[in-house]
């Protein structure tokens, strides 16, 4: 991809010297109901959950192919590369199984809302001299962030990605059309 600058509304735009377009599975995923419960707790055994659950994360997710992004409190971002995505999308559906226990232990009655989605993205490290970091922008991450179900939802592009047998485990949802996890 080109760093030139590029304009929109007429402003100049640069890109970071290793931007990259590339066609992702993306993945965001967030705790339902957190935002009530840790509200009404101290901050310490909050704090203390959230770093079980993003080391969870860590072990079930990058195993499986995901690259975690970032974390944002009780919610995360991943993607993995295409030719990866069954065991990715499997290893999503394990995390919102695992995390779901996870939260049941410590007395939150939570779903893992995940949504995954295929499509390309720009990624490189943005922001700031001294804090940049990778990230993935772009349509498809929109696209993914909107899905929103409870339990794991698959875009239609993340579905076809599977096998007949993965596939199975999928139950189809219509308007717009999404495919939900069946446990």
């Amino acid at each position: 991809m080109s760093t030139s600058p590029s304009t929109k509304g007429g402003a100049d735009y640069s890109l970071p010297p290793d931007c990259t377009t590339e066609t992702l599975g993306i993945a965001f995923f967030d705790l339902s109901r957190f935002a009530e419960w840790s509200s009404s707790d101290e901050d310490k055994p909050v704090a203390a959950f959230l770093q079980q659950f993003y080391e969870l994360a860590a072990k079930i997710l990058e195993p499986g192919g995901c690259r975690l992004v970032k974390f944002m409190g009780d919610a995360g971002l991943a993607v993995f590369p295409v030719d990866k995505a069954e065991d990715a999308i499997l290893a999503l559906c394990e995390f919102s199984t695992a995390a779901r226990q996870a939260a049941l232990a410590v007395g939150l009655d939570a779903y893992c809302n995940t949504n995954i989605h295929v499509g390309d993205v720009i990624t490189g490290t943005f922001g700031p001299a001294g804090s940049a970091r990778f990230d993935v922008l772009g349509k498809a991450v929109n696209v993914a962030a909107r899905l929103g179900r409870r339990g794991v939802t698959l875009s239609p592009q993340a579905f076809r990605t599977l096998s007949e047998e993965a596939r199975q485990r999928f139950q189809k949802i219509t308007r717009p059309i999404t495919y939900a996890f069946r446990g």
